[in-house]
């Protein structure tokens, strides 16, 4: 039987992109490694951009998501290989989670980096507002 895996993995140049100043002060100032991973696959599933990683480096610790994570993650995999029945290989649903992830996470140095402090964050406030606009709840 194989071994479920017990942590999701970065890659290894992806490390100084999570460390970055920008990033750590601005953007994800106070988040958990969880959160901050949960963040960069978000976007790049967003951006619809995911990378395979070249090195793996363990992140955080799978025991440390909550059912809400684990749902998010799952959802990304099925939209992903268009089908639930990744689900029943949680070495998939991980690996694809972490290709988003890897991705994200330069999407999001490269648009923080390249505006003023503050503007990435006006930025995301007027696309979330934009979004809840077109959801049409009257």
């Amino acid at each position: 039987m194989a071994k479920l895996p017990d942590r999701l993995d970065i890659d290894k140049s992806d490390r100084k992109l999570y460390d970055h100043d920008t990033i750590t002060n601005e953007i994800l100032a106070g988040r958990t490694r969880k959160e901050q991973f949960l963040f960069a696959m978000a976007v790049g599933f967003k951006n619809e951009v995911k990378r395979p990683l070249d090195s793996r480096e363990g992140f955080f610790l799978a025991k440390d998501m909550r059912s809400e994570d684990e749902a998010l993650i799952d959802s990304v995999a099925i939209h992903d290989m268009g089908s639930a029945e990744v689900l029943s290989d949680r070495k998939a649903v991980f690996r694809i989670a972490e290709e988003y992830a890897h991705a994200g996470i330069k999407v999001l140095y490269d648009e923080a980096t390249s505006v003023q402090p503050g503007s990435f964050l006006k930025k995301l406030e007027l696309e979330l507002f934009s979004l809840l606009d077109s959801l049409n709840l009257e």
